[in-house]
């Protein structure tokens, strides 16, 4: 790069220096061409008819000029010929430097550029050893590598709800499975789930419906779990309607909310249970409250 460099600029010196030489030799040559004319013009016959015609001696005045002009051109032509060839190559050394210093894109970031692509489309995700029963659709990839994974309410979520992950806690295999383009895995989420109520659509998240309704009764079972070695605990607690109908309401420490009948409820509590004992967690107390409707969890 350093060579290239003074190439360059002896390039340029190189054009200043021919640019002197050039014209003062032409000025030289004109100059002598001129004395020369004159001095055969007025040694001749030919001084008679100048004498007669006076505006010859203009022409003959003006021929120094007008070769001036001449190569005036030439010598521009040529000039920015050479300015250009010299820009060329000093964007080209810009960029090159450019290059040479720019900043490999993290894995995070990669990660990043891929979800963008898939705006508003549905994966699949697994989390430690379980799969989401769910496919979210990816709604937002902040400029901070954070994604946002949206599940609506539906058959397979009994509240909508939202949850984060950075770029570059997860792996994505582009290998489609069904509808889903995409296989997520997440290695840690980023914050808790966040409920957004009964809304079917990501644009209906603002809307004063979206915060999910239940009238809570008694407590119709509970579990605490503890993980061996670790101070950390996690608790489902899964409460009965008030009007005494087949509704629950289940709870996670971590942060999941979902309503539904006994068997729903039964089954979303497992899967949580699953995911509690695949990530070293064991139940340490559990218990029921009873009521009219039972719930299939052990």
């Amino acid at each position: 790069m350093a060579k290239k460099g003074r190439a360059s600029v002896l390039n340029q010196t190189t054009v200043g220096a021919w640019e002197i030489r050039g014209m003062n030799l032409l000025v030289t040559v004109s100059s002598f061409a001129t004395l020369l004319a004159l001095a055969i013009l007025l040694h001749t016959s030919i001084k008679d008819f100048l004498w007669v015609h006076p505006w010859w001696h203009s022409f003959f005045v003006a021929l120094p000029t007008l070769a001036l002009g001449v190569f005036e051109i030439h010598h521009s032509r040529e000039a920015n010929r050479l300015r250009a060839e010299l820009d060329a190559e000093r964007n080209e050394h810009l960029q090159q430097i450019a290059r040479n210093t720019a900043r490999p894109p993290t894995q995070a970031e990669r990660n990043a550029e891929t979800l963008r692509k898939h705006i508003r489309k549905q994966v699949t995700v697994t989390e430690g050893s379980t799969s989401w029963g769910n496919t979210p659709e990816i709604v937002e990839v902040s400029g901070d590598n954070i994604v946002t994974l949206f599940t609506p309410h539906g058959y397979s979520s009994s509240t909508a709800c939202l949850v984060q992950v950075h770029c570059g806690d997860l792996e994505i295999t582009q290998i489609p499975q069904g509808s889903s383009p995409l296989r997520v895995r997440v290695l840690k989420r980023y914050g808790d789930v966040v409920q957004l109520g009964e809304i079917k659509k990501w644009e209906d998240r603002f809307q004063p419906v979206a915060g999910p309704t239940f009238a809570k009764g008694g407590t119709a079972y509970h579990a605490t779990y503890s993980k061996p070695g670790s101070s950390e605990n996690r608790n489902l607690y899964v409460y009965a309607s008030s009007d005494a109908t087949n509704s629950f309401l289940l709870e996670a420490s971590t942060g999941e909310r979902i309503t539904g009948d006994n068997t729903e409820i039964s089954k979303r509590f497992m899967v949580l249970q699953i995911d509690y004992e695949a990530a070293g967690f064991q139940r340490a107390t559990s218990g029921s409250g009873g009521g009219s409707y039972r719930l299939y969890v052990r």
